[in-house]
């Protein structure tokens, strides 16, 4: 059994001392996070140890022909291969990095398969292996892009080989665990870091949307950092083999990266080994990097390196992955499926993995979901987990065990495991889809083949009056056919609410481009914005720029001169976002990303329902809330004025008043401004104390 850590001790200097093990402290250091709050998204491995050896130069062709499966099974990220030309046939032995053909397919190959998930939106995650390289002929000569020979740190071993015990230059002492079977890199050197810049971006241009960072132990936290800072992924996460919760957590806090949670992927393997199942909760949480930061933890069964590298741990077969599946499908923290479980395997596993994914994409379960364990014990696991939309409780193990109550509904079961819904909580959210092309009507079903807006041939679309068509539809993507009144229709449609706009034969995140002389900006939790023109001329003042007004829909704003313009957000001049550009066309930031239209939820605004008071004399800050469901996810976070924050209070709590106590000395708070950001089932309202 994997040793427990009770306490999270940041390694760099935090602004706040800890409350007991609850409050997270945010480092010194400014980053810019790839994780979603909230994150719905599921990752599939889209490859395995031997796929470029079974399938020579054809792996990219075979995902491609499969994309369609993995889009309609509800997969949102897949992470492919290492992109680059190598030395070894898997890819982990990087060569010329900017030379996208590789052992898995032509460019052209590459390219195509990238340019077919991006269309079904599915985001390509590519393996980034900068830790190492070989050279081209021999073991010092990079190529594509071209390094010297001070780009080796000046402790590896090939510096040992007669060879090359006179060759010179040679760069730094590596800052991080040596790897002996290529050329450690010297990430201090400048002219390597814009390089992998630049081949970040070079992957980018193809089509990639995130990273998957190989062996991250091998350089210093800092430079993970400076290239997520400036290529902006939609997603990232790190390879820390390492079963001590506190080392991996340790690497998150230093670079704002997620990482694979192999805290996890060790106790599911020993709860397989020994069936114990109370190896699964420590202290009444996820004994996993989930119970600690499940926004920042990747949760996987296995990978592949696992196979090869964690011999004592090849346990399962496929009478027993799916209960595995069980556990990572329905809890937080961001799932990760792997490709034989899904794709090798028998048909039993195949549809036990499919029937999770979608329960948990209906419930609305995600990164950051609540979690009440129920058992954990010799032969059983239970646990309840609050999604968005309505509830689910679990069970795996061989004991009996059903959720107390009424309203639950029996889903699905197999070996050892099962799973329940409660869906009298529920709240599905809608959204509304567009389209520029005068059909009349808007036919919609779900991925259980039932239609959501009537009969064929369905609801009729609303005439907005600016050229655009509307209908509201059920959840957050659907199925979709246009027509006019069941003549002339589209083929079979499918979408988003990220992407609801429907116009030359695509679907959009933003209407067609109007043209105007200036434009608003909006966006949360920052106060200040600096922006420029494209002849790098100040739009709205010196840095830090001007400060951001609120607006009338819980967004700061501004107006920026043009149709498009270049931005950085800030902290007035701390805490600062990456240089970012937008248009009139998506001019609401949030989620590390540009979009057309505010965040939309289908819950009534929290304000309403929250006093704040102070008691000078106790130094307690007293929150007075009224909860209107059954039960709500309450969370407080305080942020100072630098942007830095801890987080206070998180509980769920029952139909009714409530008063929430913070006290000032316990949370060692200095005098000062301080923001309190309350948020209630995800929705927030950010109100000013004075200390």
């Amino acid at each position: 059994m994997l040793t427990n850590y009770f306490f999270k001790v940041s390694k760099t200097p935090p602004l706040l001392s800890k409350l007991y093990c609850l409050i997270f402290v945010l480092c010194t250091t400014s980053f810019l996070t790839a994780q979603r709050e909230n994150d719905d998204r599921v990752m599939l491995q889209g490859f395995y140890w031997e796929s470029a050896a079974n399938n020579p130069n054809n792996w990219y062709n075979i995902v491609n022909g499969l994309s369609q499966e993995i889009s309609d099974m509800g997969i949102d990220m897949i992470w492919l291969p290492p992109p680059s030309n190598a030395g070894s046939l898997e890819g982990y032995l990087p060569r010329e990095l900017n030379n996208f053909s590789n052992n898995y397919g032509t460019l052209q190959d590459h390219i195509n398969l990238l340019n077919t998930l991006n269309s079904k939106g599915i985001e390509p995650i590519a393996d980034i292996v900068i830790n190492h390289r070989v050279g081209s002929t021999n073991y010092l000569d990079f190529t594509n892009p071209i390094w010297g020979t001070d780009a080796i740190t000046s402790n590896d071993e090939v510096w040992g080989v007669p060879e090359y015990f006179n060759t010179y230059p040679r760069g730094g002492n590596d800052t991080g665990t040596s790897y002996e079977a290529a050329r450690d890199i010297d990430h201090t050197k400048t002219y390597v870091q814009n390089s992998i810049i630049a081949f970040l971006n070079n992957l980018k241009s193809i089509g990639y949307k995130g990273w998957r960072y190989d062996f991250v132990h091998g350089f210093d936290e800092y430079y993970f950092t400076l290239y997520n800072n400036a290529t902006n992924p939609s997603f990232s996460v790190g390879e820390y083999f390492n079963s001590n919760k506190q080392t991996i957590q340790d690497w998150i806090d230093g670079t704002g990266s997620g990482a694979f949670d192999f805290p996890t992927y060790f106790t599911l393997k020993s709860v397989i080994r020994d069936n114990n199942y109370s190896y699964l909760a420590t202290n009444g949480s996820p004994s996993g990097g989930i119970g600690w930061d499940p926004k920042n933890n990747t949760t996987f069964v296995e990978n592949h390196d696992t196979p090869r590298y964690d011999t004592p741990n090849n346990v399962l077969n496929s009478s027993n992955v799916v209960q595995t599946y069980a556990y990572l499908l329905t809890h937080p923290g961001v799932p990760c499926i792997y490709w034989p479980h899904l794709f090798d395997w028998d048909n039993t596993v195949k549809e036990g993995i499919i029937e999770l994914i979608q329960i948990r994409k209906n419930a609305g379960i995600h990164s950051q979901s609540n979690i009440t364990i129920q058992a954990s014990q010799n032969g059983l696991y239970a646990a309840v987990i609050n999604g968005s939309n309505y509830d689910v409780a679990m069970k795996i193990g061989p004991n009996n065990w059903s959720p107390s109550g009424d309203n639950w509904s029996f889903a699905v079961s197999g070996n050892n495991y099962a799973v329940w819904i409660n869906s009298t909580n529920d709240n599905t959210e809608t959204f509304t889809v567009y389209t520029t092309q005068e059909y009349t009507s808007l036919y919609s079903w779900d991925s259980n083949l039932n239609a959501t807006n009537g009969s064929w041939p369905g609801t009729t679309l609303n005439n907005e009056g600016n050229g655009l068509f509307s209908a509201t539809i059920s959840g957050n993507c659907s199925n979709i056919i246009f027509s006019n009144n069941g003549a002339n229709q589209t083929a079979d449609l499918y979408t988003c609410e990220n992407e609801p706009y429907f116009y030359d034969n695509s679907w959009h995140a933003s209407p067609p481009q109007v043209n105007s002389n200036n434009f608003n900006i909006y966006v949360k939790d920052y106060t200040h914005v600096y922006s420029w023109n494209n002849n790098l001329e100040p739009t709205n003042g010196q840095w830090p720029g001007t400060e951001l007004i609120d607006s009338n829909n819980g967004y700061k704003t501004i107006t920026i001169n043009g149709n498009c313009s270049n931005v950085i957000f800030n902290y007035n001049g701390t805490n600062q976002t990456v240089d970012l550009n937008t248009c009139s066309n998506t001019p609401y930031y949030y989620n590390n990303t540009w979009h057309s239209s505010p965040q939309t939820t289908n819950k009534s605004a929290v304000g309403k329902n929250i006093n704040l008071y102070q008691n000078t004399v106790k130094g307690d800050i007293l929150i007075d809330l009224n909860i209107k469901n059954t039960t709500e996810l309450v969370r407080v976070k305080i942020i100072n004025l630098n942007g830095q924050s801890i987080d206070a209070f998180s509980k769920t709590l029952t139909k009714g008043n409530h008063t929430i106590t913070l006290n000032k000395d316990k949370l060692r708070l200095r005098n000062g401004i301080y923001f309190l950001k309350i948020e209630i089932n995800g929705n927030s309202i950010n109100k000013k104390i004075s200390i």
